[in-house]
């Protein structure tokens, strides 16, 4: 495993989880992250903290979010014009007879993540509201090449039983995501689509990753920017909590939390290099990137620092931490 390092320590009394990290340029990185009491706890807030020298040394983390319920899952975006979006989900644990998530929300920053927007909220119209349903993301909004934005999230009408996968859309720089702009990526009796992740490729296919219940991440791809997708394929990843980035060589990195026991016991932080994203992304060596020995961990994210240079982040319970380790592309070679 690469060596690791502290990126941020939650504040006293909390622990990190779910951190995302993202290139700004420059070797400016924003890496965002929840603290909370727990896993599943109330009083959930998002905390961003930022690197000048490209994962080297961080700052002071400083709070972005904090609302009256628990704030969920963060993950950045930086567009083409240097705006930043900060996507998340809110669940509401008190009500009754179960918790009420309350949907799917973007904030933008145009200052390098300083100050941030009121939030907008995002694909409401999947879910129908009330308090069987389900409605949350996992993967960050993604920009096509004509200025489009996409934002995968996931969930059922209170009247369903499985999980769908879909994206909204945004014309205006995530200002707004109307729900007529929502389009299905992946559903079916009998399983369950989660956590959907967006991968723009070099050609400008757009890639969904998505974990299921099925101890397989399923793929789909759309080639008209986001508007119809193909049926989801099965892959070899026994992936969930999982992020893949396209990198400038045209590559993908992906990493994600391993649930096959072949490296330890508990789910781990694993990754593979995909180096011909466009065909089949199975039968690529993958290998242990991070192993906090707690139960409680993955939900890695990467960014690339300079070509063949990559920083991913996971975190740490025991310590309370955001960790980060840089790879390259020796590290997932056979």
């Amino acid at each position: 495993m690469p060596d690791s390092f502290v990126v941020a320590r939650a504040a006293d009394g909390l622990v990190a989880h779910f951190p995302d990290v993202v290139s700004l340029g420059g070797g400016k990185l924003l890496a965002a992250f929840r603290e909370g009491t727990g896993h599943l706890s109330p009083e959930g807030r998002i905390s961003v903290v930022g690197s000048d020298d490209g994962g080297l040394t961080w700052g002071t983390p400083r709070l972005a979010v904090d609302g009256p319920f628990d704030d969920r899952d963060p993950k950045l975006a930086c567009l083409a014009d240097g705006t930043i979006l900060l996507s998340y989900f809110v669940i509401d644990w008190s009500s009754k007879p179960r918790h009420t998530t309350h949907g799917t929300f973007v904030r933008r920053s145009e200052d390098g993540g300083l100050t941030w927007s009121e939030p907008a909220q995002a694909g409401m119209g999947m879910s129908g509201g009330g308090i069987l349903a389900w409605h949350a993301s996992h993967g960050a909004v993604a920009e096509l090449p004509g200025g489009d934005l996409l934002y995968p999230v996931y969930g059922h009408r209170a009247d369903e039983k499985w999980w769908r996968a879909y994206v909204v859309r945004s014309t205006d720089g995530g200002r707004t995501w109307p729900g007529a702009d929502e389009v299905e990526i992946a559903a079916g009796d009998g399983i369950n689509f989660q956590e959907p992740t967006l991968t723009v490729l070099r050609g400008g296919e757009v890639v969904s990753l998505i974990r299921t219940d099925v101890e397989r991440a399923y793929l789909s791809r759309s080639s008209d920017g986001g508007r119809t997708w193909t049926e989801p394929k099965r892959t070899d990843m026994p992936a969930s909590s999982h992020h893949a980035l396209a990198l400038s060589d045209g590559t993908v990195l992906v990493t994600y939390g391993d649930i096959s026991n072949r490296f330890s016991e508990h789910r781990v932080t694993a990754g593979r290099l995909v180096s011909a994203p466009d065909q089949d992304w199975d039968g690529y060596p993958d290998v242990l990137l991070y192993d906090s020995g707690h139960r409680d961990q993955a939900n890695p994210s990467s960014a690339e620092i300079s070509p063949g240079r990559y920083l991913t982040l996971g975190f740490d319970i025991p310590a309370a931490t955001v960790v980060g380790f840089f790879t390259g592309p020796e590290d997932y070679a056979r």
